[in-house]
């Protein structure tokens, strides 16, 4: 191989990566926790289980899914409802307290959902039994499961639909 060739390959070798390092979409996941999966199937295999406020970097995407690759390399589908362009990092505005919100008060946050909401909701209605809410979250959905629900009602893998 000639030095100009050699030189040529490493250029383009170079801008490749630049491009994609300029181009790459960096996201932070917005709820509590997230699969990061095999395939962009709901009920595909999970890989690892990401946090509120972890980046990703965007590589690509398909309907509703998106192809990420953590900061620790480790590459697969989310979904794009987990995820939102600015972190959310809540702090005290009186900088002499030192307090932070926790990563669930965070993603409750991101929601528009927190303890003083419940709070005011909880006086304005005070029949009201979050006992339900409680059992629901609770509730672990196996990929199996879903993929059977899926199945059973017809859905489209991608979010409904034909």
């Amino acid at each position: 191989m000639s030095k100009t060739l050699r030189i040529r390959t490493l250029a383009l070798a170079i801008l490749t990566i630049l491009v994609t390092f300029l181009i790459a979409e960096n996201l932070f996941v917005k709820v509590q926790s997230a699969r990061l999966r095999k395939e962009p199937k709901f009920y595909a295999a999970t890989i690892v289980f990401l946090k509120a406020g972890e980046s990703v970097s965007k590589i690509s995407s398909q309907g509703g899914w998106l192809l990420v690759k953590t900061a620790s390399g480790i590459k697969g589908w989310l979904h794009s409802s987990a995820v939102q362009r600015k972190k959310v990092d809540l702090v005290t505005m009186d900088k002499s307290l030192k307090a932070k919100a926790s990563a669930d008060e965070v993603a409750l946050a991101s929601k528009g959902f927190n303890e003083q909401v419940e709070k005011e909701y909880k006086a304005r209605n005070k029949d009201i039994s979050f006992a339900w809410v409680d059992k629901m979250l609770a509730i672990n959905v196996t990929p199996e499961q879903l993929r059977k629900f899926l199945q059973a009602g017809k859905l489209a893998e991608f979010g409904g639909g034909p």
